[in-house]
């Protein structure tokens, strides 16, 4: 059996989608880019996967273990390999396992998405080139009808592969967030305006939202700050609520709107 997902190597997500068909007697057995071969078997598997140095593979699939290597991943940058290995030993399928190295699942997803961008890109130029030749051969209604049914199929494809990528873009704010790993990221300015304060934020104990810039404070206390961050508006306001008076005010304003109107510095 063969199945498509769009998912970042090694990830959380990825291992409980195996798991679940190992569940029901499908063991992976390879991975093919973005396509993954199964087999059923009477036994019920649980697979781990692991981010191993390139150099280190080949003695990981000679020991003898209780783990059996099942598929193995190249990953360019990194220069690193995703071993999955799996065991249907009772002990192994129980047993509590945390989850992989998050830094080294963002170097993973990063590489990830732009290969996907590339691949959408690539689509497009090609969409364009096929259906502009068709038009230009068109000769009667019937070819016409045949170019809207490519025209669809193009879409739908596209669309899966545009929201593949915004699912894969999603699990990179939460590792670029759990890792405090900013660099290269696009992160929109937010407004937050706190009132009233008896002195500015502590902005070096609240890193995890991204990065702040204090733009000014009236005589009344209250503090106007810019945020580079990938949080939502009601995440920030989650994070400030314990670190600031119950009584004071929290206005977010996203980095499409204004900052707040009638602070004086």
């Amino acid at each position: 059996m063969w199945r498509f997902r769009f998912l970042i190597k090694g990830s959380e997500q990825e291992l409980k989608w195996l798991n679940k068909l190992a569940k029901r007697g499908w063991c992976l057995v390879g991975i093919h880019g973005n396509w993954y071969r199964f087999k059923h078997v009477r036994t019920t598997f649980r697979i781990f996967s692991e981010y191993v140095p390139s150099e280190l593979v080949t003695e990981i699939t000679k020991a003898n273990r209780i783990f059996q290597v099942l598929a193995t991943v190249q990953v360019k940058k990194p220069d690193i390999q995703v071993v999955y290995t799996g065991s249907d030993r009772p002990e192994v399928i129980q047993a509590q396992v945390s989850p992989g190295d998050p830094k080294m699942r963002l170097n993973v997803a990063l590489g990830m998405r732009d290969k996907a961008m590339n691949t959408i890109n690539l689509l497009i130029f090609l969409g364009v080139v096929f259906f502009g030749a068709l038009i230009f051969m068109m000769q009667n209604g019937n070819q016409l009808l045949m170019i809207q049914l490519y025209m669809l199929v193009g879409i739908y494809v596209l669309f899966r592969f545009w929201r593949s990528a915004k699912n894969l873009q999603q699990q990179i704010v939460v590792l670029r967030r759990e890792t405090r790993d900013y660099d290269g990221a696009w992160m929109p300015t937010m407004h937050v305006y706190i009132e009233p304060l008896t002195a500015g934020l502590d902005t070096e104990a609240l890193k995890s939202l991204g990065r702040w810039r204090l733009v000014g404070h009236s005589r009344k206390g209250g503090y106007l700050y810019d945020l580079q961050t990938l949080a939502s508006e009601s995440e920030i306001k989650q994070v400030l609520r314990p670190v600031v008076l119950n009584e004071a005010t929290v206005n977010v304003v996203s980095w499409l709107g204004l900052a707040p109107i009638g602070w004086f510095i």
